[in-house]
């Protein structure tokens, strides 16, 4: 029996402690939160921030444990930091910056040659103006690092939009640098890698779909992605190219791309799987894979174990109820019980403020579907959608 850290608590991350139980993991969970939802589910916890390196690291040593895992970019460091300390298998801290910092990230695919958009690396306002007239119309706007969730990202339009923009991401900079990007009008797609000894695995590709708003978060990821065998090959190629180069050759990668006219561009890459119920159910609906299993495996020396994958269909939709107060919610239940819907539920409460597109934590609620394919997912997906009622007061 092996035991593992597991940097987070949060309610997305209860099927991850459930799974490494039925696994035979021994859990041991870190999170700020003293009263974090996985807190009851770990066998041990510890209510210590995930950034605080020293804090996880007497964790981990006075548990001795096997191994460490991130869920989120907020740990990575850390993972890095205490595997180091402890001599556990873990990614270096080089590659961890580098999929924290997109402009590091840029830096490194532009030395590799990998196909991605043009880019300035900026501090202030008129610097963006200058890298904005540089980079041209529309362009997009992101803190170079800010924990993924798409916190402060924004398109501009036009030379208008920079303060606003500016302003936007303002808040969720983390280390005084923003970045500019060319816009790429294309098929958005994510990818979920994993990579054993620096070999990578594609396990799961989807395709986004996003409203025409400014803050451009996606409503729904369909699986697999509807491109063409042969874009999707070279979807494959790219994102591989992408994770080695980065380094990371051991466990998940979250990659996004998009499909442009003029072939796929490199988006941006997490050290991690990818969030929400990607890493815990998505990957094994749609591939066979179980992430979270064969993750903790490898990074407690284990043998990995991978499946013949299959290519099933998979949707995550998101709800998108107008802007106002949340008064009620009907049928939620009801949708849980309608066959392909793997999961369905909230992440707002009765009282609060929906409808905002900030960001995905802005989201009202989710739900899960799978298919055969992924038109019969779609289909699951609808009908789920179309069932859930939700009553707000405008405001």
């Amino acid at each position: 029996m092996k035991t593992i850290v597991v940097l987070s608590g949060g309610q997305y991350s209860k099927p991850v402690f459930c799974t490494l139980k039925d696994a035979g993991f021994t859990t041991v969970c870190v999170d700020r939160d003293p009263h974090a939802p996985c807190a009851a589910l770990a066998d041990a916890f510890y209510p210590v921030d995930i950034t605080d390196r020293e804090g996880v690291c007497t964790v981990a040593r006075s548990n001795h444990v096997d191994g460490i895992m991130a869920i989120n970019d907020f740990g990575t460091r850390t993972a890095s930091y205490v595997a180091e300390e402890l001599g556990l298998v873990g990614l270096p801290m080089a590659t961890v910056d580098a999929a924290n910092d997109k402009g590091r990230m840029r830096d490194v695919w532009r030395r590799h040659g990998l196909s991605q958009p043009k880019y300035r690396v900026f501090a202030t306002s008129n610097e963006l103006t200058e890298a904005a007239e540089q980079i041209g119309f529309p362009c997009v706007v992101k803190p170079t690092e800010s924990g993924g969730g798409g916190r402060g990202v924004s398109v501009l339009k036009t030379p208008d939009d920079i303060e606003w923009a500016y302003r936007f991401a303002l808040p969720y900079v983390r280390n005084s640098r923003f970045i500019v990007e060319e816009y790429m009008e294309g098929i958005e797609m994510t990818i979920e890698s994993f990579s054993e000894n620096g070999e990578v695995t594609i396990l799961a590709m989807s395709d986004k779909v996003k409203p025409n708003l400014r803050t451009r978060v996606a409503t729904s990821l369909n699986y697999p992605a509807a491109i063409p065998e042969e874009t999707q090959d070279r979807v494959r190629g790219l994102v591989t190219a992408a994770v080695r180069a980065i380094g990371v050759r051991t466990g998940m990668a979250h990659t996004e791309v998009i499909v442009t006219q003029d072939g796929p561009k490199l988006v941006e890459l997490g050290a991690r799987g990818g969030g929400g119920h990607i890493f815990h159910t998505i990957i094994k609906a749609v591939s066979g894979f179980n992430a979270p299993v064969q993750t903790a495996r490898i990074l407690t020396g284990m043998p990995v174990s991978m499946p013949a994958l299959t290519n099933n269909g998979a949707v995550y939709r998101f709800f998108t109820p107008p802007r106002g107060i949340l008064k009620e919610v009907h049928n939620l239940e009801a949708a849980a019980r309608l066959e392909g819907v793997l999961d369905v539920g909230l992440t707002k409460g009765i009282g609060d403020l929906v409808g905002d597109f900030e960001n995905s934590l802005q989201r009202t609620g989710f739900l899960v579907t799978l298919g055969q394919n992924r038109e019969a997912a779609i289909v699951a997906a609808d009908r789920a959608e179309s069932l859930v009622k939700f009553i707000v007061e405008p405001c």
